[in-house]
């Protein structure tokens, strides 16, 4: 077994560590035992990769070892595993130190990686096999998941953890857990009663993206007229004298948008007025805008209302950015000038990623998410507030690679505490809704029947205080991370797959990326790990309502039956009696069966599927003149939008040229449909 070297090496922040240093990089992969893996700042062999004990202390600034377990017991809690199972582990914390994507905390490595998965070597050495047999082994996984006794939080980052470690099974030689395993391993994860994040319904969750969306739109479409005015406006206070009265004073004074005490605009005793600010405003073309958003121009404060729209629109594309990736809000936050990239993929094209500082697990300034290309204008509207208000700071704003969410630098607000550099503190996105109540209409944020039934249906511990019907929603930043990470894999029932054609939300090839591996770019971690747990998080709650009567099989209801029914070793297990979508949940983990949304309902094919059930029904409905598939399952909510797909394949047959490949598709579609109705109907 050997591997390329080439992107192997430290990843660490350390000025002493370069790439002639002998701890730098490994000669070869594996590594030979006696090379010198930790070196001091003098340069100085600290361990060596054979050592029974690697002592990070150098690299960490303070006292940190790690025990591989086969050597001497240092004492009475020591970890004793096996010279071999020692040897895989080292080769596992070898690739998370020096491999692709090496970790960039040392400290980060030893807690959240290394010492998690010591214990699943321990467990396989106390009942002596191989970690790399492990797979074979279901009772020692499920010894494993009782072992392991973390939080939900560090068990879902070890199941991604080895997700990872599969993905670079081709570099190791070995895999700790196939697929199948580290399904099982989730499903026998230990039951915690911790209160979910609240997933936000469809519903609510289209409004907002929706109105965001319009928001960001109309900055775009008055975006000269709103740079004019603002210059306009910084000038007018620069002439008279506001800006070095406010740095002397820290208060806002001299403001020219206002009448004179005799009436009239014009100078007076060095001070230019040009009347209300919402003449300004008038003039420039933009009153309206201003008004639609922020509120009604007052005349005592008329040009803070200003400052207010451009608060709206940097909240509403911070929601934007919330709603299409998987940050958390701090880390949207700290999005820069060239925070939006494209990465250029052989298979699924070009890939827009955002880049911006972890603030969770591995401490990092230059973290990918995956996203939506509709975020795009919105990344450009930052960068315009950007420019106006770094102009007010003093600074030169075609300078730097400066942070999109900054202070409000207008000489019309105060300096209050304001560090240039420095991150201004964001209100929570309750706070933002009230504050701003034009960004939504309270009526339409009120929770439905609806929506409080999905919203239950995802998180079961939703407080029913809280959330009920006619209340509004009660929103917070967090909310759409999880709602993101539910919506790549929800059911029909929790968000239709065509509001996410509608809105571009989460594209389909989003989730396949994250688990792609592609250990080339620093995707964020946290969020691949939120999105594994996820997908099988949602695949319970499908599953749980195949066994309604909605979901129909054309070959009758025992042949559905046998889908919720599995063989575990000699010991026959019912599926079928118990609905419970957690007790479906742990089902596919263990792989027992699976669930996949399709255009007709759902496919239940554990494994690879042949046919094309996504994006045609024919293969899966007799379209081509065959049987069914025996895998497919028909959902009758499916019946309006069904048609309506239907109405539209007639429309194109009445002009697509006859006995072409194209006819002969529609066909196809056109008579899997014409048998989706036969069988619901009847």
């Amino acid at each position: 077994m050997g591997a390329t070297l080439n992107h192997f090496g430290l990843d660490l922040n350390l000025q002493f560590i370069g790439p002639a240093s002998r701890s730098f990089r490994p000669p070869s992969w594996p590594p030979p035992r006696d090379w010198v893996c930790i070196e001091d700042e003098c340069g100085i062999a600290v361990s060596r990769y054979g050592d029974h004990v690697w002592n990070f202390t150098a690299w960490a600034g303070k006292s940190l070892t790690f025990n591989f377990g086969d050597g001497p017991r240092l004492n009475a809690r020591s970890p004793v595993i096996d010279p071999a199972n020692a040897d895989l582990l080292r080769l596992l914390v070898a690739l998370r130190t020096w491999g692709p994507r090496a970790t960039q905390s040392v400290r980060t490595l030893v807690s959240n990686f290394a010492t998690p998965i010591r214990k699943i070597f321990k467990v396989c050495s106390d009942n002596r096999i191989l970690g790399s047999d492990l797979s074979r082994y279901p009772a020692v996984i499920d010894k494993v998941a009782q072992m392991l006794a973390l939080a939900p939080s560090s068990y879902a980052t070890v199941i991604s953890e080895l997700e990872r470690l599969r993905d670079a099974r081709d570099v190791l030689g070995f895999e700790l857990l196939d697929r199948a395993g580290i399904l099982r391993l989730k499903a026998a994860q230990p039951e915690h009663n911790v209160e979910q994040t609240e997933y936000i319904p469809p519903r609510l969750w289209n409004y907002v993206v929706s109105r965001v969306a319009e928001c960001i739109n109309e900055y775009c479409s008055n975006q000269e007229k709103i740079e004019a005015c603002y210059e306009f406006c910084v000038s007018a206070y620069k002439q008279n004298g506001a800006v070095e009265y406010r740095e002397k004073t820290g208060k806002s004074s001299r403001n020219p948008f206002q009448v004179a005490s005799d009436g009239k605009t014009g100078k007076r005793i060095g001070i230019t007025y040009h009347g209300h600010f919402i003449e300004t405003a008038q003039r420039f073309g933009i009153k309206n805008l201003l008004e639609r958003w922020a509120g009604e121009i007052s005349d005592v404060r008329g040009i803070v209302s200003f400052s207010n729209y451009l608060q709206v629109v940097q909240y509403a594309v911070l929601l934007d950015i919330a709603a299409f990736t998987l940050m958390r809000i701090d880390e949207a936050s700290s999005i820069r000038w060239n925070c939006l990239q494209w990465h250029e993929d052989p298979v699924y094209g070009r890939i827009p990623l955002i880049q911006a500082e972890t603030t969770k697990t591995d401490p990092d300034d230059c973290g990918l998410w995956i996203t939506s290309p509709s975020v795009e204008p919105g990344i450009g509207v930052l960068r315009s507030i950007a420019k106006l208000r770094i102009s007010c700071s003093g600074r030169n704003p075609e300078q730097g690679n400066f942070g999109l969410i900054c202070f409000a630098f207008e000489p019309w607000v105060g300096e209050r505490s304001k560090k240039k550099g420095s991150k201004p503190i964001l209100s929570s996105l309750g706070e933002v809704v009230r504050t701003y109540p034009n960004l939504f209409d309270p009526k339409k944020i009120e929770i439905t029947d609806d929506d409080l039934r999905i919203a239950k249906t995802v998180c079961p511990t939703l407080n029913l205080e809280k959330f009920r019907v006619g209340k509004a929603w009660s929103f917070a930043w967090h909310q759409f991370r999880r709602t993101g990470a539910v919506n790549m894999f929800a059911s029909g029932e929790i968000s239709d797959s065509s509001m996410q054609f509608q809105m571009k939300h989460l594209t389909r090839w989003q989730p396949l990326y994250y688990g792609r591996g592609n250990t080339a770019l620093h995707l964020n971690d946290a969020a691949r790990a939120l999105l594994v747990n996820a997908q099988y998080e949602a695949m319970g709650r499908q599953l749980a309502l195949v066994h309604t009567d909605r979901f129909i099989s054309p070959y009758g209801d025992e042949h559905k039956a046998k889908f919720l029914a599995t063989a575990n070793g000699s010991e026959s297990v019912n599926l079928i009696s118990d609905c419970d979508a957690k007790h479906y949940e742990k089902a596919a983990w263990k792989h027992q069966m699976s669930f996949r949304l399709t255009v007709l309902g759902g496919c239940m094919k554990n494994g690879q599927c042949d046919g094309d059930c996504i994006s045609s029904v024919g293969d899966c409905a007799g379209g081509d003149g065959k049987a069914p598939c025996a895998d497919v399952l028909f959902d009758r909510s499916r019946a309006v939008p069904n048609q309506i797909r239907l109405d539209g394949i007639n429309k194109q047959l009445e002009v697509a040229p006859w006995d072409t490949p194209r006819y002969r598709a529609l066909m196809s579609e056109k008579r899997g449909l014409e048998n989706y109705f036969a069988y619901i109907r009847n």
